[in-house]
Formats: structure tokens, C-alpha cells, sequence
């Protein structure tokens, strides 16, 4: 048996944990020094958000039926198309919204080549799953981005 063979769903889900949980410490470190009071309250939500994400991969540990399927949803593909901010706690709302849209795309394209090296198709279900989840959360973090970075667009 390889180290490959020996990844099992419990595994990916802990080590999708511990990735929510650096995502959290992330957005509240920048939504505690954020000197804009929007970017604080923004990075501040998506602390949050990412809190109840890993409240629900801890769920599947206990039930992986919560795994089976995500939907596909929409993929604007805004954070490909926008540039890498620098982190700054001067950081505009816009900005910050893009580093954020970049962290969550950098996260589904972590899980797609985990799922494309996956040992099993089990493995391989549960990255691309956790793909998508990160894709939602790319879209909803691009909707904010185009309402704030657009504003004339309505």
C-alpha cells in the first residue's frame, strides 16, 4: 500500500478543517486591523462564514452523506480576471474584497489538483466537492466585489 492509498475520507475532511480555520484566523486578523470600518465589517462576516464552514465539514466527519453532492453552481470567474491585492490594513473595500474572491479561488484550485491525484474515486468525490464548496463561496465573495468595485453597475 502506497501513502497515497492510505488517504481516507476523514483525513481530507480534517485537513479541510484545519483550512477553514486558517481562513478564520486570516479574515479576523485583517478585520482587526483594517483601518476601514467596511473592510472590517466585511473580513469580520467572512471570519464568520468560514466558522459555520467548518462547523459543516465537522458534520460530515459524523455523517459523509452531507458530501455526496454539492451543486455546481455559477462560476463568474471574476477572481480570474482580477489582479492580486497587496494586504494592507488601508486596504479599500474593493480590494479587500478581491483578496478574499483570490483566497477562496485559491482554495477550489487546491482541492481540484487533490482531486485530479486522488487515490480512489471516494477521495477524488470529496475534493471535488470541497471544490465547489469553495466555488460558492467564490461567487458570493464576487457578487459583494462587483457591487462594490462596480458601483455603476446595478
Amino acid at each position: 500500500m502506497t501513502v497515497a492509498d492510505s488517504v481516507d475520507i476523514t483525513g481530507i475532511l480534517e485537513a479541510a478543517i484545519c483550512s477553514e480555520e486558517e481562513a478564520y484566523e486570516f479574515y479576523t486578523q485583517v478585520a482587526e486591523r483594517a483601518a476601514n470600518p467596511v473592510v472590517r465589517q466585511t473580513f469580520a462576516e467572512l471570519a464568520g462564514d468560514e466558522l459555520g464552514h467548518k462547523v459543516f465539514l465537522q458534520g460530515c466527519l459524523k455523517d459523509e452523506c452531507m458530501l455526496k453532492e454539492f451543486p455546481v453552481g455559477p462560476d463568474y470567474k471574476v477572481a480570474e480576471a482580477t489582479p492580486l491585492p497587496d494586504l494592507s490594513i488601508d486596504m479599500t473595500p474593493a480590494d479587500a474584497l478581491a483578496l478574499a474572491m483570490k483566497k477562496e479561488e485559491q482554495a477550489a484550485r487546491e482541492y481540484e489538483a487533490l482531486a485530479a491525484i486522488a487515490p480512489n474515486a471516494d477521495a477524488r468525490k470529496v475534493f471535488e466537492n470541497l471544490s465547489r464548496m469553495e466555488i460558492g463561496h467564490k461567487t458570493r465573495i464576487e457578487n459583494l466585489f462587483v457591487d462594490i468595485g462596480y458601483p455603476e453597475v446595478f
